[in-house]
């Protein structure tokens, strides 16, 4: 996994405490999605439309697009 953009370190600290070896796809699809949230919430530049992609060897695949609010509102109610 990796990230990009200026709320990167954010989104690092997420992904690392989260990763192991054996991720289903979407358990792994879900650590990116937390850590996009995590990262637009406490970097100010972030947000707006993010993409996620899945690297494979032979290339890559969008996984989606979508609105940083709408993550966010997503995890918050999944939570309470």
């Amino acid at each position: 996994m990796f990230s990009t953009g200026s709320g990167n370190t954010y989104a690092y600290g997420v992904m690392d405490s989260g990763y192991r070896p054996n991720l289903s796809l979407e358990e792994a699809y879900d650590l990116g999605r937390r850590a996009i949230v995590h990262a637009t919430h406490r970097d100010s530049y972030s947000g707006g439309v993010v993409n996620m992609y899945h690297m494979k060897e032979d290339g890559w695949v969008k996984v989606e697009s979508t609105d940083v609010s709408d993550l966010m509102h997503q995890y918050r109610e999944a939570s309470q």
